[in-house]
């Protein structure tokens, strides 16, 4: 029977270790949550893009998330409590320069809608 190679010993014991640290190193779900992301791919491996219709019609991106579920009170179209801050959309979730518009918590729907500015223009 042949014997194995001082090489081959060597290598039989490192391989598994240096796969574990690079599976640890390729882990990019901490530094994605929260990231703006239009599809499943734009977020890592354990993530989802948690994108709601509504930011889906306006065009704006949802975010990474590990559920893969909106924030409460932070997205629009999601959930929220009218009268408790900060889950009542006055703090939308993203706070990169893209343009995300204000938003309030529809108290009839409780889902975070639009803020409309009631300005009346005179003439």
């Amino acid at each position: 029977m042949r014997r194995p190679s001082p090489l081959s010993i060597a290598l039989a014991l490192i391989l598994p270790w240096i796969s574990l640290a690079s599976l640890g190193a390729c882990d990019l779900s901490t530094q994605l949550e929260g990231e703006p992301c239009v599809v499943d791919r734009d977020c890592s491996r354990k993530q989802s893009c948690a994108r709601t219709d509504a930011e889906r019609d306006a065009g704006l991106p949802g975010v990474c998330a590990d559920d893969g579920e909106c924030t409460t009170g932070k997205q629009l179209g999601c959930a929220c409590i009218p009268d408790g801050y900060p889950e009542d959309c006055t703090n939308a979730v993203l706070s990169s320069p893209i343009e995300y518009p204000g938003m309030t918590c529809d108290p009839t729907q409780l889902v975070c809608v639009v803020e409309v500015n009631d300005a009346t223009s005179e003439g």
